[in-house]
């Protein structure tokens, strides 16, 4: 059965580590700011090992309030690149299949001028992707707010490595995106490593379980079988009684 990873935050990790082994829930953890401020090493260890013992396989989602892989503020971009090669450092306790992050590009916030954003991303994310290749760990780049796949292209060709890969954002693409779903799929089908499966109404980032909403996962279904991927599949569920709907909804899917 394929597996299904479901989003964690570190402190509820922590907090309910007991639930998620009893449930063989395999998580996405999700690092804040502050829990890479005030993890101790010691606990983070124990919880790496329990979820070992299990067979539990893991993946992370890095921090991304406030942060700006490619902007232009020299200090902003020092804490931004410590917070993210802080979190690829714990995947040596974890051995995550993947890291997620924010690839940050943001039409308005740049006037438009992807080049502007794209040089910054560069001189960031090049060390990091060494950094992740030197641990044998797999990054990948997640839409947010970018309206067509081709900043994230662009960045993943200059890059131009097996360690820095695409996460597809179903909800983000369902409110943001000005192309069709097919484009993205076609386009980004060769870098394509993840999958955050969750809904909306094309109004708010709802993180509904599939099929509440209006995005379309019979297509997106329709395109992974053609184009022959198959990504690690991610739930995001904000609310409990959304974990074990979403993973009944993506049963019709996902055998």
């Amino acid at each position: 059965m394929k597996i299904i990873h479901i989003n964690v935050p570190y402190s509820m990790l922590r907090s309910r580590i007991d639930f998620v082994l009893e449930n063989r829930i395999h998580p996405e953890i999700y690092f804040s700011g502050e829990d890479l401020d005030t993890y101790h090493g010691e606990e983070l260890r124990e919880l790496a090992e329990k979820l070992r013992e299990k067979g539990i396989e893991i993946t992370f989602h890095a921090p991304y309030m406030d942060l700006s892989p490619g902007g232009e503020d020299r200090r902003i971009k020092e804490v931004t690149i410590d917070r993210f090669s802080r979190t690829i450092q714990l995947g040596k306790f974890f051995k995550p299949k993947a890291i997620v992050f924010h690839a940050g590009y943001e039409k308005w916030k740049f006037n438009g001028v992807m080049d502007l954003w794209l040089q910054s991303s560069l001189q960031t994310w090049r060390p990091l992707v060494k950094e992740a290749e030197d641990l044998g760990l797999t990054l990948a780049v997640e839409n947010v707010y970018e309206e067509t796949p081709e900043p994230i292209l662009t960045l993943l060709d200059r890059i131009e490595s097996l360690h820095f890969r695409f996460c597809l954002d179903t909800g983000h693409h369902h409110i943001f995106s000005k192309v069709l779903l097919s484009t993205w799929v076609e386009t980004l089908g060769k870098y394509l490593y993840e999958i955050h499966l969750h809904d909306n109404h094309r109004e708010l980032d709802e993180h509904l379980p599939i099929g509440e909403g209006s995005f379309d996962f019979d297509q997106l279904f329709t395109l992974l079988s053609q184009y022959q991927l198959n990504p690690i599949y991610t739930l995001e569920p904000h609310q409990e009684d959304h974990l074990w709907r979403g993973l009944q909804a993506v049963r019709k899917y996902i055998k």
